[in-house]
């Protein structure tokens, strides 16, 4: 391959789209890059600077903070790419239930929006790139060489979930999670700017049944047919 690949994964929060990109990017060598990342790493800027509770965000303000902020991605000791804001890794305080109950609410804010596009670009320029998210194939890259939505139903996401977010959080329920989800689910699908749609000219992959190397043989088998890999 000559030429830059871009790869763009979309999908409902946990429908495992995240763990599957990640072993893509491995698989070919590309650079994986989180974009639910980004906006959990700006909910946490909101959060902190008091600038977001469960009615309202003060987007104005915000904007003028990540004016003056970076955020990036880099390597750890693990060799894991992962978000920094201003050179600090934020990796695990950006993966709690509170961060998830409102980042949807950042990610409906248009202005928000057009920012975290401009680092996906940024980021992703004159590199192979395999991207996560929930606009990816329908706003950021369009026209990527291969386009895929990965699903599964509001039960399956949430035990995922639920189990992620249980290792740290011992007294969470599955229904507070569920809840969460659906929450999320009918922000992201309604929201007025960039909803979470199936991309035009994407691949459904459904991970109900399947196990993440199942899904990951079967979405391989098909960047390679689309790029015509050997």
């Amino acid at each position: 391959m000559n030429k830059t690949i871009k790869v763009a994964i979309d999908g409902p929060s946990s429908s495992g789209k995240s763990t599957i990109a990640k072993l893509i990017a491995k698989h070919y060598k590309f650079t994986y890059i989180d974009s639910g990342s980004i906006y959990r790493a700006i909910t946490y800027i909101a959060l902190e600077n008091k600038l977001i509770n469960k009615s309202f965000v003060n987007s104005s303000v915000l904007i003028e903070i990540l004016k003056k902020t970076s955020i990036d991605f880099s390597f750890n000791k693990k060799n894991q790419n992962t978000i920094s804001v201003d050179g600090t890794e934020l990796e695990n305080k950006i993966r709690t239930s509170e961060i998830s109950s409102l980042v949807s609410f950042i990610a409906e804010k248009n202005e928000i929006r057009e920012y975290v596009v401009k680092i996906q670009k940024r980021i992703s320029k004159n590199k192979s790139v395999v991207m996560d998210g929930r606009d990816i194939g329908s706003v950021v890259f369009p026209n990527a060489d291969v386009k895929f939505y990965v699903d599964a139903s509001l039960l399956t996401r949430s035990k995922r979930r639920w189990i992620e977010l249980s290792k740290t959080e011992q007294d969470l329920s599955l229904e507070v999670v569920k809840n969460d989800l659906l929450k999320r689910d009918t922000n992201d699908t309604n929201r007025e700017f960039s909803p979470l749609v199936k991309p035009i000219n994407s691949i459904t992959i459904s991970t109900d049944n399947l196990s993440i190397g199942e899904v990951l043989d079967k979405m391989i088998k098909i960047i390679d047919q689309k790029l015509k890999i050997k």
